[in-house]
This record gives C-alpha cells, structure tokens and sequence, in this order.
C-alpha cells in the first residue's frame, strides 16, 4: 500500500508528535490527509483510517497559545473522520490469499482527497457555502470546530477558548467554571 500510495502523489509525514505519520498531498494553506489503519481479521484484510484535514497555521496559533489539555478538540488535527462511514472508501476489504488492489485503493483515497481546497480560504468558502461537498469532515458533530475556526480567522485572539470534549463525548465550546 505504501508504494501505491507514494506512486499516486500522496507523501509521508508528521503532523503532530507522538502521533503516527499519515500520507497527505502537497498542500496549500492545508494538509489534506490519510491516517492508514490496516489490519488482519480471521477471514482476511481489512485497509481503513481517517481522512482528515490539518491547518497548519492554527497548529501555530494553538502550540503558542495554548499548553496541554488547552488544544481542546484540535488535539490531532483540525476535523477528520473514518474512512469506513463512506460507502466505497468503506469497503477496503480482502479475503486471505486474494491479490490487494493497492493501487485502486490508492487511486480512489487520491481522488476524495483531492475533492477537499487546497486553501484555507477555499475550505470555509467551501463550508459555508455548501457543507455536503466536504461530505464526512463537515459532519455535524465536527460543528464547533468550524465555529472555532471561523472566530478565530476574524479574531485570532489568545484568550479564546478551544472546544474541548467531556468524557462522555458531547463537545462544549465554552469555558466551564471550577464549581468547587
């Protein structure tokens, strides 16, 4: 998979420390990217991950102005989701002893990730415009994320606050007081 993926233009890198590389496209104001997660069931193979999108610029902003668990819901990269949420990337599947058609699956991760701008100003034209185009990524659980980003391309200030989410999943978008 990683020579199919390489041969169809898609490049290894970091995003975030700690974090596993992915494969992205050479980006503009963005990085367009696919986080692999391959692995072996007893009836064969199955190729998933997540799509995703990182914006380099508000990494910046987040690793200058705000420390650990401040980063919010901005912890890996901007919006992402699981590959097997869309009907044909969801079906990267292979019985053992049948041949991997790598270079298909590469081709069709290229092609949705070439459906996502290049620019940061083309992706919120993009989300404000006509959500549906960025399909899963501007899914509505994804929304306080894109009202943070909107907030902050206005107003980059420091003291604003990052999503973040509960233990039980529901994401807050405002800063909770210490009630004790």
């Amino acid at each position: 998979m990683e020579s199919a993926l390489r041969q169809e233009g898609l490049e290894e890198r970091k995003l975030v420390p700690k974090r596993p590389k992915v494969w992205s496209l050479p980006e503009g104001d963005i990085i367009r990217f696919f986080s692999p997660h391959a692995y072996r069931r007893p009836w064969g193979f199955v190729y998933s991950g997540s799509i995703g999108v990182e914006i380099p610029s508000l990494r910046q902003w987040l690793q200058q102005h705000k420390l650990g668990d401040e980063v919010g819901i901005f912890h890996t990269c901007f919006v992402g989701y699981l590959i097997i949420n869309e009907d044909i990337l969801g079906e990267f599947m292979v019985e053992h002893d049948k041949p991997v058609p790598s270079d298909l699956w590469a081709g069709l991760l290229k092609d949705r990730l070439e459906k996502i701008p290049t620019t940061l100003d083309g992706l919120v034209a993009v989300y404000q415009r006509n959500k549906e185009e960025l399909g899963w990524l501007a899914h509505p659980y994804d929304r306080q994320a894109w009202e943070f980003l909107i907030k902050w391309l206005k107003d980059p200030d420091p003291s604003l606050h990052v999503p973040r989410m509960l233990p039980n999943g529901q994401i807050i978008s405002r800063q909770l007081r210490n009630l004790s």
